[in-house]
C-alpha cells in the first residue's frame, strides 16, 4: 500500500471526531441561562412508578444539578451525609460519586451539594453561625467534603435564619458565614449558592441581601409555597401575580430593590402542586380560588405527603375525566376541581410564562424543585414534559432575541464547519485514487 494511501484511515478518524465535536456543540444549555435542577435523594424510596433512581436522571435538561440534602453534625459542627447508605460508597450505593461522575458524559455540567432543607430545622444552624470557631470548623469540613466527593460547590438551604428556633442575630451571622465560605471557595473555584424564602417578611428578617448577594454566585428564590392548606382557603401555590403581596412578581421586585443583581437571581419553579379539600361544593362554572378549605388535604401515591402532589402524580390524576381543569388568569396558573378536591399546580403553559418573565427581567435563569417529580417516565405522554417546556421556552425567548445580532457569526461558524468537512472528504478521495 502507498504510504500516502495509508493516511486515509487516519483522516477518516479525524473527520469522525470533528463531526462529533460539531454535534456536541448543540445542547439544551445553548440558551445561555441557568437551569439548576434539585434532585431529592429520598425520591429513590418512593413506590414503583414514582421511584427516582440515578439512571432516571437526564442531566441534558439542566446546566446545574444540586443533590439534596446533606446535614449538619451539631456536635462536631461538620457537614455530614443524611443517608449514608444512599450517599456513600462505604457500605452503600454511593450516589454522591455517581452524580458527580456525570460530568464525564456531560462536560460543562456543574454539580453542587445542598445542605439543610426543611427537616433539618433552624436551631443548629443558628448555633453554628453564632460562633467564629464553629464556622471555621464547618468551612474546613465542607471544603474537604466537596473535594472528596468531587462536587463543584455548595448550596445553603437553611430554612430559615431567624425563624423556627433561630434568633435575630442569624441575619448578621449568616452573612458572615457566606463571606467566609466564599473566601475559601475562591481558592478551590467552588460555586456558592443559597436557596432563600420568597416571603417578604422572612427575607427582611433573615437575610442581609446586599452582603450575601456580594458573595453568593447565585441566589435561588424558592418562589413557591406561597399558599397551602394552612391558609384554610384555596389559593395558588406559585402565583406569578395576585391581588395581594404574596406572589412571584412581588418577591422578585423586592429582592431586586434590595440589591440582588438580576444576573445572580435564579427564579424557583415548582414541579409539584398544592392540594385542598373545600368545605362546600363549588358550582362548575365558578372558580374555587379564595373559597374556604379544610386544614387537612390529600396526597399522591408517590410523594405521600398531605397537601402536596408531584406533577407526575397530578397528570395521572387528571386523566380521570371527573376532574375539570381551568386557568386562573390572575395568578397565571392552572387549577383542577373534582367535587370538594382542588389542585393548584404548574403546567407547561404556566412555566413558559415564568420563563418569559425571568427572561424579560434578565434574571440568571431558573431552578427546579425538583426534577424527580416531573413526569420523568412519560406516564402521561412525553417524558420530562416540564423540563423540555422550560428549555424550549428559553430557546424561544432568549435565542430568538439574540439570533439577529448573532446571525452573521453563526453563519460564518456554520460555513467554516462545512468547508472543513468538505475539505477533509476531498483530501481522502485524492489519497484513495492516488
Amino acid at each position: 500500500m502507498s504510504p500516502v494511501k495509508s493516511l486515509a484511515p487516519c483522516l477518516l478518524t479525524l473527520l469522525f471526531l470533528y463531526v462529533e465535536g460539531i454535534q456536541g456543540e448543540s445542547t439544551v444549555q445553548t440558551h445561555g441561562k441557568v437551569v439548576a435542577c434539585y434532585v431529592a435523594s429520598w425520591a429513590r424510596y418512593r413506590p414503583t412508578g414514582g421511584q427516582f433512581l440515578m439512571n432516571d436522571l437526564k442531566p441534558e435538561y439542566c446546566t446545574h444539578l444540586i443533590y439534596a440534602f446533606a446535614g449538619l453534625n451539631s456536635t462536631s459542627w461538620e457537614i455530614r451525609s443524611l443517608d449514608n447508605w444512599a450517599d456513600l460508597e462505604e457500605g452503600g450505593i454511593g450516589n454522591y460519586r455517581k452524580m458527580t461522575a456525570l460530568r464525564d458524559k456531560y462536560p460543562g455540567l456543574k454539580i453542587s451539594l445542598a445542605i439543610g432543607g426543611w427537616n433539618e430545622g433552624s436551631g443548629n444552624y443558628s448555633a453554628l453561625v453564632s460562633d467564629m470557631n464553629r464556622r471555621r470548623t464547618f468551612i474546613n469540613s465542607v471544603v474537604n467534603f466537596l473535594k472528596k466527593y468531587k462536587f463543584d460547590g455548595l448550596d445553603l438551604d437553611w430554612e430559615f435564619p431567624g425563624q423556627r428556633g433561630g434568633n435575630p442575630e442569624d441575619k448578621k451571622n449568616f452573612a458572615l458565614l457566606v463571606k467566609e465560605l466564599q473566601s475559601d471557595f475562591s481558592i478551590h473555584h467552588f460555586i456558592l449558592t443559597a436557596a432563600i424564602s420568597a416571603n417578604k417578611k422572612i427575607i427582611s428578617e433573615a437575610y442581609d441581601i446586599p452582603k450575601i448577594s456580594k458573595y453568593l454566585d447565585y441566589v435561588h428564590l424558592m418562589a413557591y409555597d406561597y399558599h397551602g392548606a394552612w391558609d384554610l382557603k384555596v389559593l395558588p401555590n406559585a402565583p406569578l401575580n395576585s391581588n395581594d403581596d404574596a406572589n412571584i412578581n412581588s418577591s422578585v421586585s423586592y429582592l431586586l430593590k434590595l440589591g440582588v443583581p438580576p444576573e445572580k437571581l435564579v427564579l424557583g419553579l415548582p414541579m409539584y402542586g398544592r392540594t385542598f379539600i373545600l368545605v362546600n361544593d363549588v358550582p362548575p362554572e365558578d372558580s374555587p380560588i379564595g373559597m374556604t378549605a379544610q386544614s387537612k388535604s390529600f396526597s399522591g401515591p408517590y410523594t405521600r405527603e398531605d397537601g402536596i402532589m408531584g406533577y407526575n402524580e397530578i397528570c395521572k390524576e387528571l386523566a380521570d375525566k371527573s376532574w375539570i381543569s381551568k386557568w386562573d388568569t390572575v395568578s397565571s396558573t392552572p387549577y383542577a376541581v373534582n367535587g370538594l378536591r382542588v389542585i393548584s399546580y404548574d403546567d407547561y403553559s404556566s412555566l413558559e410564562k415564568k420563563v418569559l418573565y425571568a427572561t424579560e427581567l434578565n434574571l440568571a435563569g431558573v431552578m427546579i424543585w425538583s426534577i424527580d417529580t416531573d413526569d420523568f417516565k412519560g406516564s402521561c405522554g412525553t417524558d420530562y414534559t416540564l423540563m423540555k417546556s422550560i428549555n424550549n421556552a428559553f430557546v424561544k425567548n432568549v435565542v430568538s432575541s439574540t439570533e439577529q445580532s448573532n446571525d452573521g457569526t453563526n453563519s460564518a461558524h456554520a460555513l467554516y464547519n462545512a468547508a472543513t468537512v468538505v475539505s477533509v472528504i476531498f483530501s481522502i478521495l485524492i489519497l484513495i485514487t492516488f
